[in-house]
């Protein structure tokens, strides 16, 4: 779909805060395709599957890792999104099962 190169070629010339904007947008894409691939494969997945991938994206949120790493949470350097943004986003895709819905890009700035 090109959404990586797409997105790096947004990246040039930002600053460091809004490149990383435009990889948490990257990221919660790609959460959000995720959650449309299990949207499809739902009948092919195990009981529990779609509450671990949540639970994934919950613990891999950049405030989580952060307050667990440091103690402190520095919004500016988030390369991932929040866990409550990951969450949202994979479920939206998982709900929807519409990949046009996927708008991180326009929503993140």
């Amino acid at each position: 779909m090109g959404t990586s190169e797409k997105m790096h070629q947004q990246q040039e010339g930002k600053s460091e805060a809004e490149a990383n904007k435009l990889s948490v947008a990257l990221e919660l894409q790609a959460d959000f395709y995720a959650g449309v691939w299990a949207h499809y494969n739902e009948k092919n997945l195990d009981t529990g599957d779609i509450e671990e991938a949540l639970s994934a994206a919950n613990a891999a949120g950049d405030d989580a890792i952060q307050s667990k790493m440091s103690g402190q949470v520095v919004p500016d350097s988030f390369t991932h999104g929040t866990s409550e943004q990951r969450m949202y986003w994979f479920k939206k895709g998982f709900k929807s099962g519409d990949i046009n819905q996927g708008t991180t890009f326009e929503e993140i700035r």
